[in-house]
């Protein structure tokens, strides 16, 4: 490669890195949330220690994520809880960052499509190596730092996004706030992490697959040449 064109290819390779990351970051984020089962089966644990019947549970989750999507316009209610209005404040900055996650997951395969098309035009494939690196990253360094104290995690992260303390819930003003324990937050950060990691590795097989196709293409074409050169020489 050209010594000149390795900084330009490298600077594209992690732009690539980095939308692919969101790209799956915002498609296990999606799966996370609207695959519903995966909360579903965690119900029945929730209504013993909240007293709170499987269907009040369902009923009152289904309408928080229902508010959650970009589609919906209206107010947040909840069927049969109150709601305070410093939690339904914390709520709508959720639903923001779910709805810029959602755009990420259809805007960032548009800007993929350009890079990836700049770097096979010029003849690397390089990206699929970069980008695996550049996506597992920060989900193992989470996953580290979360397996050492994932509620310090848990909180860090809110002080950081939040510049309130709204998502400091009460159990008798929010109710709702029981049917999301913790391990609920772990779950979706665990979906999530598995989503960014199998992409990962789709794209390095990708990359693996390229690499020998190439290299049973190089005999093949010095063989060609060789011939071309003998003919020349006749």
């Amino acid at each position: 490669m050209n010594k000149r064109k390795a900084p330009v290819t490298s600077i594209i390779n992690f732009a690539i890195g980095i939308l692919f990351l969101l790209f799956f970051i915002s498609l296990g984020l999606t799966i996370a949330l609207y695959v519903r089962p995966f909360y579903y089966i965690g119900m029945e644990q929730i209504s013993e220690e909240t007293g709170y019947s499987v269907a009040e549970i369902k009923e009152n989750y289904d309408a928080l994520i229902d508010w959650c999507s970009p589609f919906e316009k209206g107010d947040l209610s909840f069927p049969t809880l109150p709601a305070s209005e410093s939690g339904i404040s914390h709520f709508k900055e959720v639903k923001v960052i779910f709805n810029l996650f959602f755009c990420f997951l259809f805007v960032t395969p548009l800007f993929l499509a350009g890079l990836i098309d700049i770097q096979e035009k010029r003849k690397t494939f390089s990206y699929l190596f970069t980008a695996p690196i550049v996506m597992c990253v920060l989900p193992l360094l989470v996953a580290i730092a979360s397996a050492i104290d994932f509620n310090r995690i848990f909180v860090l992260f809110h002080e950081i996004v939040f510049r309130n303390d709204d998502w400091l819930f009460s159990y008798d003003e929010d109710p709702i706030i029981q049917f999301l324990p913790e391990r609920f937050f772990m779950q979706c950060a665990l979906i999530i992490a598995v989503t960014v990691l199998l992409g990962a590795a789709v794209l390095l097989a990708l990359y693996f697959f390229r690499k020998k196709k190439e290299a049973k293409k190089q005999p093949q074409n010095m063989q060609e040449t060789a011939s071309r050169k003998r003919d020349f020489m006749l």
